[in-house]
């Protein structure tokens, strides 16, 4: 009986250091995986920087484009209005 009952802890400590082993190399893996992601999560992150610094400076470029614009149709404004001058002073003489 004695016998019976050493075996049967020795069967379920085998068990259990099985268990042991197999958790062990699932953490293992799961600690590789772990670093991979965060590796990846850095990249998109670096990335997302890169992408925000863009999207600024395209902005201002942009903006940079729309005061241009502005100041084109204000000399337009201005050279057509001279030209209308020029016109009407025509047609006095």
């Amino acid at each position: 009986m004695e016998n019976q009952i050493l075996e049967a802890l020795e069967e379920k400590i085998n068990r259990v250091l099985s268990l042991v082993d197999k958790l062990k190399t699932e953490n293992l893996e799961l600690k590789q995986r772990n670093h991979q992601l965060q590796i990846l999560i850095d990249e998109k992150e670096r990335t997302i920087q890169t992408l925000r610094q863009e999207s600024v400076q395209y902005r201002d470029a942009q903006n940079e484009i729309e005061s241009y614009k502005e100041k084109q149709d204000r000399i337009k404004s201005k050279v057509e209005a001279l030209l209308q001058k020029l016109k009407e002073f025509e047609d006095i003489q």
